[in-house]
């Protein structure tokens, strides 16, 4: 028979369990930790990336001229180092509205941790100076006569209403 003094403390066992349960459930809790803030660096640093990555595509955009666009070129950073970026221009079916293919090539930067790497980019640009270039004159004022000619036909329905 016990007493009622026996009853008042843990048994050992109940302890070892309770230390057990602590020690994993500690494991990963820290292990989950070490997870979000490498992922949360990892989001930060591609970020990083994506802003540079729009900074030099605003600043290659930026340029007007036909012949510089289709040669491509180098654009030195402080983050991805040298980027290498050449375009494919084709015309649309609106006047002077260019489809613009933009391949940017980046070195990167292993003080910074940022790896080599390429990214596209696909964009439609009003440019009608470009449209004047020996490239796209004849496609262009042909696109012009059928617009003309869709104009005309649209008047002469209009008439007969």
């Amino acid at each position: 028979v016990m007493s009622k003094d026996s009853l008042k403390g843990f048994m050992l066992v109940e302890v070892l369990i309770a230390l057990a349960i602590f020690g994993l459930s500690a494991v990963y809790l820290v292990d989950g930790a070490f997870i979000a803030s490498r992922t949360i660096r990892i989001m930060k640093d591609t970020r990083e990336l994506e802003q540079d990555l729009l900074w030099a595509r605003s600043e290659i955009f930026r340029e007007t001229d036909y012949e510089k666009m289709e040669e491509g070129g180098d654009l030195p950073t402080i983050s991805m180092g040298e980027i290498r970026w050449e375009t494919e221009i084709e015309m649309t079916e609106i006047v002077d509205l260019f489809r613009v293919k933009l391949l940017l090539e980046y070195d990167g930067n292993d003080e910074l941790g940022v790896e080599s790497g390429e990214r596209t980019y696909t964009m439609l640009m009003f440019r009608p100076a470009w449209g004047r270039h020996g490239d796209f004159a004849s496609d262009r004022n042909r696109l012009l006569e059928d617009k003309r000619d869709q104009i005309r036909e649209m008047q002469e329905e209009r008439k007969r209403y």
